[in-house]
């Protein structure tokens, strides 16, 4: 079972296998949030971990497909047992590194060593020695000797996605997540998701289209959002100006405009709103 950690009442994903099965086997999609080690230095693609949706949480909770934990000590001061476990891990970390640096510049040098001797060669006839006789093998082990230990400033700071030291951790309650999935608006968003998702669709926040939900036919990598859905109650009512408003906004980003609420018999309904520019009234 996978687990989702809890923070500030937000569940999290830190495991990239487990970011996998949720997106491919489960359509669950979340937003990346964290910086991505192979694309530093900007921030139009993230990397893990990866923020849910408290309808997301709810679903993957209630469905059996997650647990839901919250770490109490992870913002507490460490003591200095553990402060010394840390750079512990941090030297290894970086000489780990040297060592990998210093192998990389073993085989560079391998790989150049006839430039190099060539080079030796004609700087030695420039001062007017005819006689050269050098040894490459040699001249190899010289130059790997004089390869220094980079210092620290100038090697990669290792960043884990993961808590890698034991800790304590507990279950966590929904009641926890925030935006709350237990109040009369929670309990409608999560009840929409849940049913959509059943139906196949992928999900994912609607907010920037002035939506709660975006649905897509595949993931959304290779598809377009098909579907605008704001979750209301029943006895919600609507100033003329804002029905068409939602309308209009969902023809300009072509998307269909979708109202979802509970009827009567407490059943999720969908109510959708078309634009028509050609009706003249």
């Amino acid at each position: 079972m996978i687990t989702l950690f809890l923070d500030c009442g937000v569940a999290y994903v830190w495991n990239s296998d487990d970011w996998y099965v949720l997106r491919t086997k489960y359509r669950i999609c979340g937003s990346l949030i964290g910086s991505l080690p192979s694309h530093p230095r900007q921030n139009e693609l993230q990397g893990l971990p990866l923020a849910l949706m408290s309808e997301e949480t709810s679903l993957l909770v209630n469905e059996g497909i997650c647990e839901l934990y919250h770490l109490p000590h992870l913002h507490e001061c460490p003591l200095d047992e553990l402060k010394q476990k840390i750079d512990e891990i941090d030297r290894r970390v970086l000489e780990d590194q040297k060592v990998c640096l210093k192998k990389k510049k073993i085989e560079q040098l391998t790989q150049k060593i006839d430039v190099i001797l060539a080079g030796k060669k004609q700087k030695l006839l420039s001062k007017g020695i005819i006689d050269v006789d050098l040894d490459k093998n040699e001249l190899l082990q010289q130059e790997i000797n004089k390869i220094s230990d980079p210092s620290p400033e100038h090697l990669l700071i290792h960043l884990p996605t993961q808590h890698h030291i034991v800790t304590e951790k507990r279950r966590a309650s929904l009641d926890s997540l925030v935006p709350s999935v237990l109040d009369d608006v929670g309990v409608i968003k999560c009840a929409v998701f849940k049913d959509l998702w059943k139906k196949g669709y992928c999900i994912t926040n609607g907010s920037k289209f002035g939506s709660d939900l975006l649905l897509y036919p595949g993931d959304p990598v290779k598809f377009h959002a098909g579907y605008m859905v704001r979750c209301i109650s029943n006895q919600t009512s609507f100033y003329p100006k804002t029905i068409v408003a939602f309308g209009r906004l969902s023809v300009a980003v072509n998307k269909l405009a979708v109202l979802a609420f509970f009827n009567n018999i407490n059943k999720i309904e969908y109510q959708t709103i078309q634009w028509h520019d050609s009706v003249n009234v």
